[in-house]
């Protein structure tokens, strides 16, 4: 009885110790809800990162999926007029619960984009790391569109927190891009 017991405790101590090593993720409509616009810049302290757009706007785009399982949590769309100078910006979450497949922001970079080529986009760089403010990422930038309608999106994805961190960015060139995640600030590195 008493070898019973000890196992019976082992299994709980375990469990509890097992317990305590796992964070547990927040829920997605509770990290929509949570960011917050002040004085032109979103803050997102879940995420840690503050996106303050440049002659630029906040759409109304943000949403939390039906199902619950994904948001676009905020988005911003430049002011200007001139072509050099526009941009579009949306930062996205997906739990990774949800996506046990994937096992990477490569691997989910890299069907990102085989999607867009499906849908006609052109590879321009293919999955490649950068950090951005500090946070180590993983992107890839197509082209849309052909001749004087064409524009640029940059795909850059991350783990963080128990979600696959998402920023999708449009501009009229690869240096509008890099321009626009300037706009977006990590409290420290992540990852």
């Amino acid at each position: 009885m008493r070898i019973r017991y000890l196992s019976f405790l082992s299994v709980i101590v375990l469990a509890a110790v097992g317990a305590i090593g796992q964070s547990s993720t927040k829920d997605i409509k509770a990290i929509f809800a949570e960011g917050k616009i002040a004085d032109n810049q979103y803050r997102n302290d879940y995420f840690g990162f503050t996106l303050a757009p440049l002659n630029g706007h906040f759409t109304q785009g943000g949403f939390v999926s039906s199902e619950g399982k994904r948001a676009r949590l905020i988005d911003a769309q430049s002011n200007a007029t001139a072509c050099c100078d526009r941009y579009d910006i949306a930062v996205l979450a997906d739990p990774l619960s949800a996506n046990p497949s994937i096992k990477s922001p490569e691997q989910y970079v890299r069907s990102v984009r085989h999607q867009l080529e499906r849908e006609g986009s052109e590879t321009v760089q293919p999955e490649s790391p950068v950090e951005i403010s500090g946070t180590r990422f993983v992107y890839a930038t197509m082209k849309v569109g052909r001749d004087s309608a064409a524009h640029y999106r940059g795909i850059y994805t991350t783990f963080l927190n128990g979600y696959i961190l998402s920023i999708d960015v449009s501009a009229d060139s690869v240096a509008g891009i890099q321009q626009a995640l300037k706009m977006l600030k990590f409290k420290a590195p992540q990852n």
